[in-house]
């Protein structure tokens, strides 16, 4: 009679993993309901905007019978938040049976389904300025994405605006030659030329020079002085007022534009490829009838 040497066999364990959504405090419960349960790591890296971020998600589907070459669509998936999720089936009594067809082939299968899922419908939306051929950071609100747009887009526009400063200085210098010029042609130049006019057109230069120098890509210009027609033979006011509503709307317009540069974004898509994904593998996620319904 031969004698066995090994020891008792270990019960096996069971291949399925069961965890339970913790009930909000004070809700009553009638039953907890079996669901699909994967945890998954994403590791994103878009190579054409620079995009890298890694993610955890967590997702729950109903237990149907589905074919294996079936696709899931987004409706049929739920979020999940782990830190609501417990460790373990919920207490005896609470829980409404498990189907039959639920096992770890099963189990598999469904890891499979849900790995083709991710990659028809997993995607982070971020934005894109064309313009400037900028990617928006992870986690970067659009409004601190177009500032930062407005913060690259201040040299070019600064830039812009010295050309125009430029084009006004020379406006400002000829009206100051006529006006010269044409009290010198009497022979009286210095005696004429009245100070009312001189401070006249030194104050309008310096205006002018004050608009350009407190100009801001996200501000509008304020407000012009009343605003006159500009004539080949307009008097001196008409000449500066026309020349500072010209300052004021070469400005304004400027600015318009840039700040438009910075705003026309557009949603750009990250998604993941097959070795971006990780899976922690298929379990039970038992949530409360009142919550699963």
């Amino acid at each position: 009679m031969s004698q066995s040497t090994s020891g008792p066999k270990p019960a096996p364990a069971s291949p399925i993993r069961h965890f339970h959504l913790k009930p909000e405090p004070g809700a009553p419960i009638d039953a907890f309901v079996p669901f699909f349960y994967i945890e998954a790591k994403i590791d994103l890296a878009d190579v054409r905007s620079g995009w890298r971020e890694s993610l955890s998600l967590a997702r729950a589907l109903e237990i149907v019978r589905f074919e294996e070459d079936a696709l899931w669509t987004e409706d049929m998936v739920r979020e999940i938040d782990p830190a609501s999720v417990e460790s373990g089936p919920p207490a005896p009594g609470t829980v409404q049976p498990l189907p039959r067809h639920v096992d770890a082939a099963r189990l598999q299968c469904i890891e499979g389904q849900f790995l083709r899922y991710l990659l028809r419908h997993f995607e982070v939306r971020i934005f894109r300025n064309p313009y400037l051929r900028l990617y928006s950071l992870p986690g970067e609100p659009k409004d601190d994405f177009t500032a930062r747009c407005l913060e690259m887009l201040a040299r070019p526009f600064r830039a812009e605006l010295d050309s125009i400063r430029e084009l006004c200085d020379r406006k400002l210098e000829r009206v100051k030659i006529k006006y010269l010029k044409s009290d010198s042609d009497r022979g009286f130049a210095e005696e004429r030329v009245s100070a009312e006019v001189r401070n006249r057109i030194h104050g309008m230069a310096e205006r002018v020079e004050e608009l350009f120098v407190t100009a801001e890509l996200t501000a509008e210009p304020s407000a012009g002085a009343p605003v006159y027609s500009s004539t080949a033979d307009g008097t001196l006011e008409q000449r500066l007022a026309s020349i500072e509503s010209e300052a004021r709307d070469a400005i304004r317009r400027l600015a318009t534009e840039y700040t438009e540069m910075a705003e026309n974004l557009d949603e750009y898509l990250v998604r993941p490829s097959l070795k971006d994904i990780r899976l922690g593998g298929v379990s039970i996620l038992w949530i409360p009838s009142r919550v699963a319904a």
